[in-house]
Formats: C-alpha cells, sequence, structure tokens
C-alpha cells in the first residue's frame, strides 16, 4: 500500500531536520500578525502608508486644503517645488518636521491642481560639502502616483499631480479564480503592432485594451500578466528596476488608461496579475528611492547580482511601504494579484548568489554551514500574502523562485510563505538543454512533475527571461535563420518541420503535465521570430499570427485549440494530476494519464510506433488532438477525423488496467480521451 503523501512541509519527513526553521517562520508571522492587529487593528489599516503620506485634498472647518506628508529620517529640510515656482525654493512652501521622522505641508487648495509638476529639494543630515555648504537633493515624491519623462532630456524626470476632477468609474467586477489558471504574459510597450513601430515608439494602454486583451481573450487565456508597469526610469530594465512604485509608467498612458485596461479585461473575463520587484529598486537618486532622503532610507548596505539597491526588511517601514504598496494596486486599479520577482533574493541574506541549491539543506544553510534566511525577508512576504488574500479573496499571488524553497505555496500555519502559486522555473532550462542535446525520457518526466505533493506550480516553456537581454527564445534555438526563410506553408524544410514539431511538443506536455497551472510569454504562442530588446525591438508581429499563409499561424491555431479544445472543456481532469503509463528510452516514448484524458508521446524523429502497446485504465478511448495535423503545421500522418478512431483496451489477466494500442508518427503528441 502505498504511504501517504505529506501534505505541509511541517507533515514532510524529508524536512524533519529543518523543523526548527518552519516553526520559526511560523511563530513570528503570528507574533507580528498579533502585534499588528492589537497596535493598528488590522493587517488592512497596518498598510496604509499610501493614505497619510503623500500629497492629500483634505477637508479642514475652513474647507479643503493640501496635506503633503514625507518620510524622511536623514532629512533636515525640506522644500516642495512647482512648476508655478519655476521649481525654486519658497519659505511657504517648506515642510515642518513632526515626530518620527516625517515632515509635513499644508497648503491652499489654489495652490496645487491636477496635472501640477512638482518635486522635492531635500537636504540631508549628512549631505555637507567639504566647504561645509549643504547640497541640495532632487527627488521625485515617493508616493506620487504620476511620473513622466522629460521629452527633451530624457535622463529627467517629473511628478505631477494626479487630482482629476472625476474618479474613474469601474464597470466590472473581477472574475472569478479559475481552478487551473493559464497566463499570458505581456508587456505593454512591446505588445505594440509592428506596423505600428517608428523609431523608439512604445504601446500604449489603449492600444493594449484595444487589440491585445480581446486576442488574448480568443485565445484561451484566463489571465494576463503584466510586466514593466510599476514607473521605471530605464526602460532596458523591463520594469525590474522601479523608480516610483505607485505610478504606472506614464510611457503607456495616464493612471486612468490603466484603469481602463484593467476594467476590459474584466469585462472580458481575464485577471490582470502585476509583476512587481518588491526585492530591489532602481539605483537612481533623482528618479527613484535610492538615498530619498539623503541615507540609506529603505536599503540594505548589502549588494544584490544586479548591482541594484536591496530593501531592507528589518526595517518596519520599508515593510510598511511595500504593503501599502500592494494594497495600493488591488484597491486603486483593482488588478488581481501579483507576481513577485525574485523571490529568492528576498528570501536570503546573501540572495542566493553562487548556490545551484542542489539539495533542500541548501535553502536552510549557507556553504559556510551558517543560518542562511533573512528572517524579515520571510516575515515580509508572509505578511504580503495575508494582506492581499484579506483585502481581494479572489486574488493570486505568484512566487519566481529559483531556489526550491520548501513550503512558498503552504499556508502560515504550516510552515508555508502563503503564496498562492510558485514558477516551475527549472523547466525552461530543461527545455533549453533538450534542444542543444537529446535528453533521456526519465529526466523528461522527472523535470515536468518535480514538486513536491503540497506545492502549487505553474509550468511554462519560456517566459520573458527567454527573450531578453541577448537570449534566444526557445523557437529561435530550434529553427534560426530558417524561420525568416521556410515558414510559407508553400515550403518545406528539414529544419523547420522538426523544430515545429518538437515545438508542439514542448508545449502541449508542458501544459499537460502542469501542476496547478500553464503560462505563456506572448508571441511565443505562434513562434515569434525575434528576440526582443531595447526600445528598438519594442513590437511584436501580431500579423504572421493571422496569416494563414503562414506557419506561425498554424502555432497559434496549435496553441489556441490546446487552450479552447483541451483545457477549457477538461477542467475537472486538469485538477487530478498525471499518473504515469509508459516509457521506454530506446523508441523515446512517453504515456500518462490526467484524469480521463490519455496523453502519448512520440519523441524519437525518425521511427514511428505501430501497434505500441502499454497498460492504462480499461475502457473506450477517443482521439481527441495529434499535434501532426496539417491545420497546426504537422505532416498528416496522424490526423484525427470525423467521426474520431475509437481504440478499446484488451483485458489483462489478474489486472485492473487493460492494455492499448496505438500508432504514434515521429515527433507526434497524442490526447484521448476515455468514456465516462
Amino acid at each position: 500500500m502505498p504511504s501517504r503523501l505529506p501534505g505541509s512541509p511541517l507533515d514532510d519527513p524529508a524536512l524533519e531536520a529543518y523543523r526548527p526553521f518552519l516553526q520559526r517562520r511560523n511563530h513570528a508571522f503570528f507574533a507580528e500578525l498579533e502585534r499588528i492587529r492589537s497596535k493598528y487593528g488590522s493587517l488592512r489599516a497596518y498598510a496604509s502608508l499610501h493614505l497619510s503620506l503623500g500629497a492629500h485634498r483634505v477637508n479642514g472647518p475652513t474647507g479643503p486644503f493640501w496635506r503633503w506628508r514625507e518620510y524622511m529620517p536623514n532629512a533636515e529640510s525640506l522644500w516642495l517645488t512647482t512648476d508655478k515656482l519655476q521649481f525654486q525654493r519658497h519659505a511657504k512652501f517648506r515642510f515642518q518636521r513632526l515626530a518620527d521622522g516625517v515632515f509635513e505641508l499644508c497648503l491652499p487648495d489654489a495652490a496645487l491642481e491636477h496635472g501640477t509638476f512638482v518635486e522635492l529639494r531635500v537636504t540631508a543630515a549628512q549631505s555637507g560639502q567639504p566647504n561645509g555648504r549643504q547640497r541640495t537633493l532632487k527627488r521625485v515624491p515617493a508616493f506620487a502616483q504620476w511620473v513622466e519623462q522629460n521629452a527633451v532630456v530624457p535622463e529627467q524626470w517629473c511628478a505631477r499631480l494626479w487630482a482629476p476632477p472625476q474618479a474613474y468609474q469601474f464597470r466590472n467586477r473581477r472574475p472569478i479564480r479559475p481552478p487551473f489558471p493559464r497566463i499570458y504574459e505581456a508587456h505593454v510597450g512591446m505588445a505594440q503592432a509592428a506596423q505600428e513601430h517608428h523609431g523608439d515608439s512604445v504601446g500604449s494602454y489603449a492600444a493594449f485594451t484595444r487589440n491585445v486583451l480581446p486576442r488574448i481573450r480568443e485565445s484561451g487565456y484566463t489571465a494576463v500578466q503584466l510586466m514593466g508597469i510599476l514607473e521605471h526610469p530605464l526602460y532596458r530594465s523591463f520594469g525590474y528596476q522601479v523608480g516610483s512604485y505607485f505610478a504606472p509608467s506614464s510611457r503607456y498612458g495616464t493612471p486612468d488608461e490603466f484603469k481602463e485596461l484593467v476594467d476590459a479585461a474584466h469585462g472580458l473575463g481575464l485577471s490582470v496579475i502585476l509583476d512587481v520587484p518588491h526585492g530591489h529598486a532602481s539605483p537612481n537618486t533623482e528618479q527613484g528611492l535610492a538615498r530619498y532622503d539623503g541615507g540609506s532610507y529603505f536599503f540594505s548596505a548589502k549588494e544584490n547580482q544586479w548591482g541594484t539597491p536591496s530593501f531592507d526588511f528589518s526595517q518596519e517601514a520599508a515593510r510598511r511601504f511595500l504593503l501599502s504598496n500592494c494594497r495600493y494596486w488591488l484597491e486603486e486599479f483593482r488588478v488581481d494579484g501579483f507576481r513577485f520577482d525574485a523571490v529568492g533574493n528576498m528570501l536570503y541574506l546573501d540572495h542566493g548568489a553562487n548556490d545551484d541549491f542542489s539539495h533542500v539543506g541548501r535553502c536552510f544553510y549557507g556553504k559556510d554551514g551558517l543560518p542562511r534566511a533573512d528572517v524579515h525577508g520571510e516575515l515580509y512576504l508572509n505578511l504580503a500574502n495575508a494582506l492581499v488574500h484579506e483585502i481581494a479573496p479572489r486574488a493570486v499571488t505568484i512566487a519566481e523562485e529559483f531556489s526550491g524553497m520548501p513550503g512558498l505555496t503552504s499556508p502560515p500555519e504550516a510552515g508555508g510563505l502563503g503564496f498562492d502559486y510558485r514558477f516551475a522555473m527549472g523547466i525552461p532550462d530543461y527545455w533549453a538543454k533538450c534542444i542543444a542535446a537529446p535528453r533521456d525520457m526519465g529526466s523528461l518526466w522527472h523535470e515536468m512533475t518535480n514538486h513536491r505533493p503540497y506545492d502549487r506550480t505553474v509550468s511554462y516553456v519560456e517566459c520573458h527571461d527567454q527573450s531578453i537581454n541577448g537570449k534566444d527564445a526557445m523557437i529561435w534555438r530550434l529553427l534560426g535563420d530558417d524561420m525568416y526563410r521556410f515558414m510559407s506553408v508553400n515550403t518545406d524544410n528539414w529544419n523547420v518541420a522538426r523544430g515545429l514539431a518538437f515545438y508542439r511538443l514542448m508545449r502541449l506536455i508542458t501544459l499537460a503535465t502542469a501542476d496547478a497551472g500553464y503560462l505563456n510569454f506572448m508571441g511565443s504562442e505562434f513562434g515569434h521570430p525575434e528576440w526582443l530588446d531595447a526600445e528598438a525591438h519594442a513590437h511584436r508581429q501580431w500579423r504572421l499570427a493571422d496569416d494563414k499563409g503562414l506557419k506561425y499561424a498554424m502555432l497559434a491555431a496549435w496553441d489556441r485549440e490546446q487552450m479552447l479544445g483541451l483545457v477549457r472543456p477538461f477542467a475537472q481532469d486538469f485538477a487530478q494530476p498525471p499518473r504515469f503509463r509508459f516509457i521506454h528510452e530506446q523508441k523515446r516514448v512517453l504515456a500518462f494519464e490526467r484524469g480521463n484524458l490519455l496523453f502519448a508521446f512520440n519523441f524519437h524523429e525518425l521511427e514511428a510506433q505501430k501497434g505500441l502497446r502499454f497498460a492504462v485504465t480499461a475502457g473506450k478511448y477517443t482521439e481527441l488532438l495529434s499535434s501532426d495535423e496539417t491545420r497546426f503545421a504537422g505532416h498528416g500522418n496522424l490526423v484525427v477525423g470525423m467521426p474520431a478512431m475509437e481504440h478499446f483496451t484488451s483485458p489483462l489477466p489478474g489486472r485492473r488496467e487493460g492494455d492499448i494500442s496505438l500508432y504514434l508518427p515521429p515527433l507526434v503528441g497524442l490526447v484521448l480521451e476515455r468514456a465516462k
């Protein structure tokens, strides 16, 4: 009789040696949560810095006025400057120091209006020069909701007061969270159609709402995951060096236009997940939070792998700032959750640098044998996950985490961190190795299903990581320059035919084995032919996916059929884990069941399998989908007909299973349904 699978990290015998770490994490979270609720009333009230700091129009005894507060513990003096003042310091615009590092400025209602350009001027306690003079620092307000780049001097950025006379009115409710999310990762700026691209132009919120959201929905995805929304001064950072955490990037439009994007997505039944880098920030000082008050501010002295400032999670002010950021995006823009970037860098004091985490013990002890956990980073992540689900129970949180830390998707009481999902980051690396040289089938099955039973993972062939910073997307690694010459339906090329067949198998088996969800990067569904990097490549060739004379459109049809024809109608089957059935290394064959679905793959490039027999759950099986159909740019050697072919299992003496016999051409995947 098989042993019972553990349901949590604290229930896992393999982690018994690390139980004290898990329990410490558990106790720290609940102790802090109790302290917060006792002092502030709730976690939501605790995450409210954006409601007290920054600019707010408030009603006083004699009418409305502006109250502006800034947290700058290292500052000696602080001024607000505006375009109306020619950005000069004036006595009436000087802040008064309050307690606990907070400065306050109160202004008449007429002093500021919607669209006013605003900057801060700071003299810091440690900004003295050799001649005794103090240097005045220029800063973009930390809680600015609208920050623009200077069109004439691109190095300069300035905040504008966002106070429209009428607030945006949302029309649509958040969609219900699906049991098996299909996530479409996208970048608004790079989603610009190639025909509209000129010079350094980028896409807009309005164009994305109008042109891309319907495409995502029609392709069968249930959520759009947006990178690069939080304002960032360096476009080539792809949004991973944030300058202004409370401002949607003005490159693509106004805050209200981003609200319209989220609202329209909800109207289409799509969730919107924001990619948030809460582990580190932009190193820029005049455009971001680095040395905001002339001191270290929210950041640690330790460098990470990018050489950017890392948040110091031991500071309560830093934790509250980031928690307030989560609340802000959930409430102000009604996003549906977050993909937390580089979680591994938040979990470890050494940021997990130069470690392959080949053993689970590496998640708890460094190479020096000492505990390596950033306990305050763990605490922040626990609090963030609790806050998100308190504010929006339907929201999702996803961890992009490379070390395999146990319990990321387990609740705090089980020693976990409370995420809904984690990315299966090893799968893209594995596919890259498979493309470089054939791998054994056993390693394929292991990599596709390698996760702890209590972890909920999202699988993907590639995300943006495989397409930026000079890296090649999977389709490019398979086809190379031939993709520019032989993607017409009227041309034949062995390398392209082989590459497309393998590409279809990669995507099908990754989806079919995915534990709790699936992700695709924008354009990969049709094998986009260009890698994307920098302003000059900020576009997508959507027309290729729509041209029926090109094999790109056939790849798009394959992806759409997987989402709409396979996952959507068989959601109950995908709610069950894959069940291994058959493997043959020499024949390069792998088969498994998932609910009432049977998946069979032939990864051999030359040999067809005729009359391949193996044991499955007994019953009648009907062919549903073949990767070899000509409508998917296949060879047509195995086509699901009308009516579809049926297969009946043969009895096996003394066993509940039965034998099935299948025909599998080279590099083909076949999906069958068992009659209920």
